[in-house]
C-alpha cells in the first residue's frame, strides 16, 4: 500500500491566470453523444473539460491518458474527484482499479477550489496540472494530459456525498446513480496557439488557453520528508 503524502505541507496557490508562452500546442477531444469535451495545453500544462449539464449530477471521478485505457495502469495517472456541491476538485494518484476507490489508497496529490463554473447548460473548469504532472520522477508517471491520442475513463454521479479529513482529503465517497465515458487510443485534434486571452478555455482562433481555479498543492520543500515512502512502489519527488 502507498503511503499517503503530507497535506499539511501544502501551500495555496490562490486564484490567479498566468501568462501564456508565445506559443502552445492544445489537444482536444469532442465526445459528441455524452456531451463530455475536453483539451490539454501542453506548454501551460493546462486540463479543461466541460460537459453537459442539466443538474442531476453532482460528482464524478476522471482519468485522461496519452492514448491506452487508463483502467489497470496503477501510478501512471492521476485521477480527479469533482465534487459539485463543495465547488471542489480533488487529485490523487490513480490505483488501476475499476472503481472509485483510488482516495483510499493513493497519494493526494492536489485540492482545487471554487474550480466549476456553469453557463448555457455546460458545466466546466480548467486546470493548472503542472504541480501533478512533476510530482514524481517516474519514466511510467504521465500525470494528467494528452497529445494526439487519449483514453478516458470519466464517470459522474448523481447523488453524491463527499466527506474529507481536516486537510483537505477524502474519506469518503458514495453516490446513487452513474453515467460514463470509456474509451482508448482516440484521435484528437490539434491546434497551435499564439496569444492569450483571458477567461478562454479552449484555443480558438490564434487564443491561448489560461488557467483558472484556484489550487493547493504538496509543497515542494516538504515533500523530501516523503521520498522514503515513495519509494517502495518505485516513484520519487522531482528534485
Amino acid at each position: 500500500m502507498k503511503n499517503r503524502l503530507i497535506r499539511t505541507l501544502a501551500f495555496a496557490l490562490g486564484m490567479a491566470t498566468l501568462a501564456a508562452p508565445a506559443s502552445a500546442t492544445v489537444f482536444t477531444k469532442d465526445y459528441h453523444g455524452p456531451g463530455v469535451w475536453n483539451s490539454y495545453d501542453d506548454q501551460n500544462q493546462t486540463y479543461t473539460m466541460k460537459f453537459k449539464d442539466d443538474g442531476s449530477k453532482d460528482g464524478f471521478w476522471l482519468v485522461v491518458s496519452p492514448g491506452a485505457n487508463p483502467k489497470q495502469h496503477m501510478d501512471e495517472y492521476a485521477i480527479l474527484y469533482g465534487d459539485r456541491a463543495a465547488n471542489r476538485i480533488t487529485a490523487y494518484t490513480y490505483d488501476g482499479q475499476n472503481s472509485a476507490g483510488s482516495f483510499r489508497t493513493g497519494d493526494y496529490l492536489a485540492t482545487y477550489e471554487n474550480a466549476f463554473s456553469t453557463a448555457g447548460g455546460m458545466t466546466m473548469f480548467a486546470l493548472d496540472v503542472s504541480g501533478i504532472n512533476d510530482a514524481y520522477d517516474s519514466a511510467a508517471w504521465a500525470g494528467v494530459g494528452f497529445g494526439d491520442q487519449q483514453g478516458i475513463w470519466f464517470h459522474q454521479s448523481n447523488g453524491s456525498n463527499f466527506a474529507y479529513d481536516a486537510n483537505g482529503g477524502i474519506t469518503d465517497y458514495t453516490y446513487g446513480g452513474q453515467m460514463w465515458v470509456d474509451n482508448a487510443f482516440q484521435n484528437t485534434q490539434r491546434r497551435e496557439c499564439t496569444a492569450a486571452t483571458a477567461h478562454r478555455y479552449y484555443c480558438q482562433d490564434g487564443d491561448t488557453p489560461t488557467r483558472t481555479g484556484g489550487g493547493s498543492v504538496p509543497a515542494p520543500g516538504g515533500l523530501a520528508l516523503v521520498l522514503l515512502g515513495l519509494a517502495g512502489f518505485g516513484m520519487r519527488r522531482r528534485g
